[in-house]
């Protein structure tokens, strides 16, 4: 006759549990680590986009953070006109972002390091650099921004 037996079945269904109860921890690391990189990169962006939105409009932008989101917008006579919202993703990270005010021309007042973090040990915070020109890079957490 074709097919398996009972003992057959077994011994596939017990490998195939091992292989799974390895590989959960790497694939939770994963997930954790995919988290925070994606974070990372959507604050760069929202940084970006500030950044280019002050150069185009010949204005400040201010990119501010509220509790749920990012804000990029500019303040004219008194006129508040928001650019721009972009939404926090996941409520495990934290972003340490100060009220960053781009001028003009694309520079900022100081150079910045702000870090995307999850408060895990196991897991590699990330930090975006931002030189007083204006110039950024994101880098992990344990080279900094030097």
């Amino acid at each position: 006759m074709r097919g398996f037996t009972l003992l057959e079945l077994m011994i596939v269904v017990a490998i195939v549990s091992i292989m799974a109860v390895l590989a959960a921890p790497n694939y939770m690391a994963f997930i954790k680590h995919d988290r925070l990189v994606t974070h990372a990169n959507q604050l760069q962006s929202v940084y970006k986009y500030s950044r280019s939105e002050a150069i185009k409009r010949n204005q400040t932008v201010i990119l501010q953070a509220k509790p749920e989101h990012w804000q990029a917008r500019t303040d004219v006579d008194g006129v508040t006109t928001i650019l721009q919202e972009f939404t926090i993703q996941h409520a495990s990270i934290t972003i340490d972002l100060p009220t960053l005010s781009v001028s003009a021309t694309g520079e900022l007042n100081q150079a910045y390091q702000i870090t995307v973090t999850d408060q895990d040990s196991s897991t590699i915070d990330m930090q975006l650099c931002i030189l007083p020109s204006g110039q950024s890079w994101l880098s992990e957490q344990p080279q900094g921004c030097a």
